[in-house]
């Protein structure tokens, strides 16, 4: 394992891929230990709105972490085994979201994700 620093906060967390893109456990900044900040050219909104989605049969509560026009990045309270590649529909509000899982990271009781809104 690799002790790597946020380039946000400062905390440190550790990981055994420095490649990947992942969030910090802390601040929820997206980074890679090898190639640094997210560079998505656009900007997101941080923002906190409850959302509901099922999963193979499991309903999940989750909540907003930031928005832009082409994504969502969310917490999802429990473990749901979500892959990168997979689709799901989010009920967020009175609005419906169909959007690909783009990366996970799972945590002791929740799990952040990356979305990429398909409508």
């Amino acid at each position: 394992m690799l002790r790597i620093p946020c380039p946000k906060c400062k905390e440190s967390s550790y990981t055994s891929d420095v490649e990947s893109f992942k969030s910090c456990p802390f601040c929820g900044f997206i980074f890679s230990g090898k190639y640094g900040p997210d560079r998505r050219i656009e900007s997101r909104t941080e923002k906190e709105i409850p959302l509901f989605f099922s999963y193979k049969g499991q309903n999940f509560k989750a909540n907003t972490l930031d928005l832009s026009n082409k994504g969502i990045g969310i917490k999802i309270y429990g473990k749901p085994s979500i892959t990168n590649g997979e689709i799901l529909k989010l009920i967020l509000g009175e609005c419906n979201i169909t959007a690909k899982v783009m990366w996970v990271e799972r945590l002791n009781d929740k799990s952040l994700a990356g979305l990429s809104k398909l409508n």
